[in-house]
């Protein structure tokens, strides 16, 4: 089975990319929302067979990443731009699809790589993926951030938030003492800058510690809900897309 990766910040584009691609008997082993998520699917999945990117992301433009990283695996281009047309054709490009992406469009794209990777042998990845391993494992995380309490600044050390959650389209921490403040960062932002190892953003607005969790119970449409200690707030809900990276990171069996 083809092993593919999504890069999309959309979550209907996504889904129903994963719904077409599903009828072509690929494995979409990742979908990433942004640049450094890209980065970051690589170190845990190594690189797949095919790339489906979409040039605009959260944090920036996709080739930000292709020109970092110098891929091989072919790319796919799904976008709602064709300005960038030129450009994608002089990475590994097999198609240039535009949104909305056309049915029959995409299983053109899918024949081609197809008879494209009829005629070439498979790639070993396993020094590029180690060397990206490596590099991550060097990456220094912050280790405190500054709330604003009135007049003053309070440092507060990472370790002891339990919680980074979006309200009121403004954006909060919950500490181990169970005090709330508000944070002048973006949780994008605080995603890129502390530890994967320790933290995981379960759905779009909300950031979790591993140390705090609780309990996790099964939710519906096959969800999960988390408990943090000492929480009694709304239910955190980790989303469909994410509830198999976030097994993975608790160490539950898949």
């Amino acid at each position: 089975m083809t092993r593919t990766i999504i890069a999309e910040d959309e979550a209907v584009s996504s889904r129903r990319m994963i719904k077409l691609l599903e009828e072509h008997q690929m494995d979409v082993i990742e979908t990433c929302k942004s640049v450094t998520e890209l980065e970051e699917s690589i170190v845990t999945h190594g690189q797949p067979d095919l790339y489906f990117l979409d040039i605009h992301l959260s944090d920036g433009i996709v080739f930000d990443f292709l020109d970092k990283v110098k891929i091989d695996a072919p790319v796919i281009f799904t976008t709602a731009y064709d300005q960038y047309a030129i450009k994608a054709f002089k990475q590994n490009s097999i198609d240039y699809l535009l949104k909305p992406i056309d049915k029959e469009e995409l299983n053109q794209a899918i024949i081609k790589f197809r008879k494209r990777k009829e005629s070439h042998p498979p790639v070993d990845f396993t020094a590029f993926s180690q060397l990206l391993l490596d590099q991550s494992r060097q990456k220094t995380y912050q280790s405190r951030t500054l709330i604003k309490v009135g007049d003053r600044y309070k440092p507060v050390s990472i370790n002891s938030i339990k919680l980074i959650y979006v309200k009121s389209k403004s954006v909060y921490i919950l500490t181990d003492e169970n005090r709330n403040y508000p944070l002048d960062q973006s949780v994008e932002t605080m995603m890129n800058t502390i530890d994967p190892k320790k933290f995981f953003r379960i759905n779009r607005s909300t950031i979790v510690h591993i140390d705090y969790i609780d309990d996790i119970i099964r939710y519906s449409n096959s969800r999960l809900e988390v408990k943090i200690k000492s929480h009694k707030s709304e239910s955190l809900i980790v989303a469909r897309d994410r509830v198999p990276g976030f097994k993975e990171w608790m160490g539950m069996t898949l």
